[in-house]
């Protein structure tokens, strides 16, 4: 049955008609807006549908529909009213001050902190005079809408390396085309170490979650020694190989580099890339010439990352997935435990291996770090 008659006809002219139909369809604008457009379309080609249908069909309150149709007879407007309540506090001035005092260093203003709180910032802008009276509350809101976190920190590393991008490209040339590569015969490898793995006897037996308590690990613990982890990993299809050693050298690198070699998922390849960084064990000036006279079966490339860019290597993201899966907490009651640990995770890795879903490009990298000439020849 048709619905009461409405107490306002709405009419809305060609010209202002073509542009409520556009506002209505839009995926940029304001939610509201387009909202408020299509009520007013409807109530224009369909006088004789009811608040309730209007509401159905654009999917809002039949109050809001009642309020957009009424504004628009009364003001031609769709647009908000002013808001009731007590004027802003605080200028516009003022927030701009506190928000570039918190996008400074605390030592830059006299104070021993590293890192700044609501709190402290108030504290600072009270006696820098930049307000009177604030509180914290206000200034982390401000914070929060500018995403603005100086409570927060994360850890990064700039590589001096002069020839960081020549050095780089390759190195995420191989990544980019690993599965063309492998396909063909050609396997991308990262390789490198986690070093000094401790073996932590607890003097007390860690004890398992349960309900409203998590797993309670004793704090006093018997060193039992360290072992150094060497890993490799294809780049293609995340299978790893990892070995144990006592220590860290150039001599322990070649006995991995050799059952890597001799090992089973290097079998069929014509070509391994190795991506390595330049650290003293794996003797960046001696490995070409000793690789060289193994007379392998495929021929072996060495992919030298920059200097302190570890972040390029994606072995590292196993070795972060080791941390939190295998030695956090460190309980081991010797080193021999703890190989044995390792080792069956890897194979655990192995029977289920993922490829790690890199998406940093050498696009990004030609972008970001090198000069305009060589970003504009790329």
């Amino acid at each position: 049955m048709p619905g009461p008659q409405h107490k306002y006809c709405i009419y809305i002219p060609p010209e202002k008609r073509k542009v409520l139909k556009h506002l209505s369809v839009s995926y940029t604008k304001p939610y509201a807006e387009v909202v408020r457009a299509r009520i007013l379309l409807l109530s224009h080609e369909h006088p004789e549908w009811s608040i309730r249908q209007i509401a159905d069909e654009v999917g809002c309150r039949p109050s809001t529909v009642k309020k957009f149709r009424n504004r628009w007879v009364n003001e031609g407007s769709l647009k908000n009213h002013p808001r009731p309540g007590a004027p802003r506090k605080h200028p516009s001035a003022v927030r701009a001050q506190i928000t570039l005092l918190a996008c400074s260093k605390p030592c830059d203003h006299g104070k021993p902190w590293q890192r700044w709180s609501g709190e402290k910032l108030c504290q600072v802008a009270k006696e820098k005079g930049i307000v009177s009276h604030i509180a914290p509350s206000t200034i982390r809101l401000w914070l929060k809408q500018d995403k603005i976190k100086p409570w927060q920190y994360h850890l990064w590393q700039k590589s001096p390396d002069p020839k960081f991008v020549e050095k780089a490209s390759p190195v995420l040339d191989l990544y980019e085309n690993a599965p063309q590569l492998f396909q063909q015969g050609e396997a991308s490898v990262c390789i490198d170490e986690k070093t000094s793995i401790q073996a932590r006897r607890p003097l007390h037996e860690t004890k398992p979650a349960i309900a409203e308590h998590p797993v309670h690990v004793a704090s006093r613990y018997k060193r039992m020694g360290a072992l150094q982890l060497f890993c490799a990993l294809i780049v293609a299809n995340g299978i790893t190989f990892a070995r144990t050693f006592a220590r860290k050298r150039f001599a322990e690198f070649k006995t991995f580099l050799l059952s890597f070699f001799s090992s089973a998922i290097v079998k069929g390849f014509k070509v391994i890339d190795l991506i390595l960084d330049n650290g003293s064990t794996h003797a960046p000036k001696q490995l070409g010439k000793w690789i060289a006279s193994l007379n392998l079966s495929f021929n072996v490339r060495i992919y030298w990352l920059p200097t302190y860019a570890s972040w390029l290597d994606q072995v590292e993201i196993i070795f972060s997935k080791v941390t939190r899966d295998v030695l956090t907490p460190n309980d081991f009651n010797d080193k021999k435990e703890l190989s044995q640990i390792l080792m069956g995770y890897f194979d655990e890795l192995n029977r289920h291996p993922k490829p790690i879903k890199w998406t940093y490009t050498k696009t990004k990298l030609v972008a970001k770090f090198a000069p305009k000439s060589v970003q504009m020849a790329a």
